[in-house]
């Protein structure tokens, strides 16, 4: 099955079982995400695997997030009709406003929760960790919208936004499991005095 096929093969699931497919897809690329933090990041190497972590992101994609996701971009298109120059600006301002912030939360939350974090330590954790993770939000999501709200009709918006996830997910999967006190220097070290 060559790459067309695929996307044409995904486009009618889109398109037929839009809230499904995009659970699955975005399950998946948050589980793959998650993969690639333990292992390339974290460097646990398999033995070392956390099966569950990597079940529970998968879980979240499937039936949280996925979902959520392709719903938002329908309300965006009901909310902002049109095809003037700047209805896609009012969605990018929207999604980044609105949105994110939401998903966000709602990520940092469920996997404090998932590690076993007490309803106390959830709420530090997010007060640590949700702006730093907005703020490198801002640096990808603005743009990658702006190309997505532009350019792509509906159905073509998740494929970007799931390419550009999946490297979003290991970031995302290796911050939220591992808070700055117990964080993997990714800054080189210097040595002296």
């Amino acid at each position: 099955m060559g790459a067309r096929q695929i996307l044409r093969t995904y486009q009618r699931y889109l398109g037929e079982h839009p809230l499904k497919t995009q659970g699955i897809i975005t399950g998946f690329l948050l589980g793959l995400g998650d993969v690639a933090a333990q292992q390339l990041v974290e460097k646990r190497g398999f033995k070392g695997h956390d099966l569950a972590r990597t079940a529970r992101q998968t879980l979240f994609g499937v039936v949280y997030v996925g979902p959520i996701i392709i719903t938002w971009y329908k309300v965006l298109d009901r909310v902002f009709k049109g095809t003037g120059k700047l209805v896609p600006l009012y969605k990018v301002v929207a999604d980044q406003t609105l949105f994110a912030p939401f998903i966000i939360t709602s990520f940092l939350a469920f996997v404090a929760a998932g590690n076993g974090k007490s309803l106390p330590e959830i709420k530090t954790q997010l007060k640590n960790e949700f702006f730093p993770v907005l703020l490198r939000g801002y640096m990808i999501f603005p743009a990658v919208q702006v190309i997505n709200f532009y350019y792509l009709p509906i159905n073509f918006r998740p494929i970007l936004m799931n390419s550009v996830a999946l490297f979003w997910n290991t970031y995302l999967s290796w911050r939220a499991n591992n808070p700055p006190h117990r964080a993997i220097a990714l800054e080189p070290k210097t040595i002296g005095p």
